[in-house]
């Protein structure tokens, strides 16, 4: 099992998520870690803010894909938008 600390930046991405820490198997992804935030918490991240979230891994830019390593810290932010 891996441990990974989630920090939620853009809480309006993740309503009702909460920061925490979570044991995961290794190979977990930062979509399917939110899909296990989601549980623990009882809600559920809308479909159309994927498309606005920026991981970090330790600091390091990431995707929904990218797999989670021991001892790390997953950052989710905004992405940045504007004109």
């Amino acid at each position: 099992m891996l441990t990974v600390d989630v920090k939620f930046v853009a809480y309006e991405l993740v309503p009702g998520l909460l920061n925490a820490q979570y044991s995961v198997e290794a190979g977990t992804t930062v979509r399917s870690l939110l899909a296990l935030c989601e549980a623990n918490c009882g809600a559920s991240i809308p479909e159309k803010n994927y498309r606005y979230m920026y991981p970090l891994i330790n600091g390091r830019p990431a995707t929904l894909d990218s797999a989670i390593t021991d001892n790390s810290t997953l950052h989710l932010c905004r992405v940045i938008t504007g004109g």
